[in-house]
């Protein structure tokens, strides 16, 4: 005899942030037309307009940068947050005391409030929002957080 609800899927024990396409494009495009503009310059005009092995090679560093993009992020485990970056950070939740949006210049990003005694700032690279590149779900993946949070604050102290 199965329990009531034993159909039902479990509550993620993780949940990735990321940054949208729509905030990825401009750079990743950017750093594809660079490529394709050097390695033409190189192969049909002998790099008359500047396009080089040194040109050839910054532009493997920005695809490179532009692939991480897809690395960068937040992500939300039982133990605390997780924020890709670089170095990557660890928040446990029993050190959380707020999670925040703040705007500026029409950009709007999460603050996360944490630390035991002296009270630190980290602001999230994702979820994010702006003119430039909007996530429309942005105020979805802030509850989520907010939630997730919630759910998990207390089990961090008992963790320890």
């Amino acid at each position: 005899m199965e329990s009531y609800r034993a159909d039902m899927p479990a509550a993620p024990t993780s949940i990735r942030l990321h940054l949208t396409w729509a905030q990825r494009r401009a750079f990743v495009l950017t750093v594809l037309g660079f490529q394709a503009l050097v390695w033409a310059d190189v192969l049909l005009d002998d790099g008359r307009f500047g396009g080089s092995w040194k040109t050839a090679l910054a532009g493997v560093v920005l695809a490179g940068m532009a692939a991480a993009t897809w690395w960068i992020g937040t992500s939300l485990t039982h133990r605390g947050v997780v924020v890709h970056a670089v170095p990557t950070l660890m928040i446990p939740w029993s050190e959380v005391h707020e999670i925040e949006v703040e705007s500026q210049l029409g950009i709007s990003t999460v603050v996360v409030h944490h630390g035991v005694g002296a009270r630190r700032r980290t602001r999230l690279s994702a979820p994010t929002t702006g003119p430039l590149g909007r996530d429309a779900q942005f105020q979805d993946k802030v509850r989520v957080m907010r939630t997730f949070w919630a759910a998990h604050r207390d089990r961090g102290a008992d963790a320890a």
